[in-house]
């Protein structure tokens, strides 16, 4: 979301076991010559939708617990006009690990309580950069026509980044860093939303 892409370890106790919930793909697409990659994860997080949208909506907060993330601030915020539940962010966005330490500005598209997009409008430092979270309410069968329905308990999570930068010089001394930022992306987001709202078991 936004798009502050990286991220504190652990994932929320779910009661199903970890692996029937979760999927993690890491790869880099086919173009030998491209640096372009790609990483997703799907997790069942005990959390509602719009608990977590309202986590990861919340741009401006990314710098006190994304790991990396050392600039986070929103500069505008419009809702669209035929959408109401839509609102499009402009935000400055830093990150630094070591000796790599840039800033780009971002693009982000929320959409309550279901997506969280975040676009990179800085072309000299990215290529592409694409953040995507999707949010899918879960109720487990035995909850069915329950008065707990009303909203649901628990959702699905799905994230997405893609990422190229421009230079080659930045892709070769990044890549490493992007791999394991990426994969940090969503514990840090559950590990906040523990930090709101506790920890919680379905």
């Amino acid at each position: 979301m936004a798009n502050c892409f990286i991220l504190r370890h652990r994932l929320a106790a779910i009661p199903l076991p970890l692996q029937q919930n979760s999927r993690r793909n890491f790869f880099t697409l086919p173009n030998l010559l491209s640096s372009r990659k790609e990483y997703s994860e799907r997790q069942l997080l005990n959390f509602s939708p719009k608990q977590i949208y309202t986590i990861v909506s919340n741009v401006k907060d990314y710098h006190m617990f994304v790991p990396f993330c050392t600039v986070s601030r929103v500069y505008s915020s419009q809702p669209l006009e035929k959408d109401p539940s839509t609102h499009i962010m402009k935000a400055e966005l830093g990150v630094g690990f070591h000796p790599f330490q840039e800033k780009y500005m971002s693009h982000v598209t929320c959409k309550e309580p279901s997506l969280v997009k975040a676009v990179s409008a800085d072309t000299t430092l990215f290529k592409e950069l694409v953040t995507t979270w999707k949010f899918t309410p879960y109720t487990r069968p035995s909850l069915a026509n329950t008065p707990q329905t009303r909203e649901s308990l628990q959702c699905y999570v799905d994230f997405n980044i893609v990422f190229e930068f421009a230079s080659p010089l930045h892709a070769q001394a990044s890549s490493v860093f992007f791999d394991k930022v990426s994969k940090m992306m969503l514990g840090a987001f559950v590990s906040q939303c523990e930090a709101v709202y506790g920890k919680k078991n379905v």
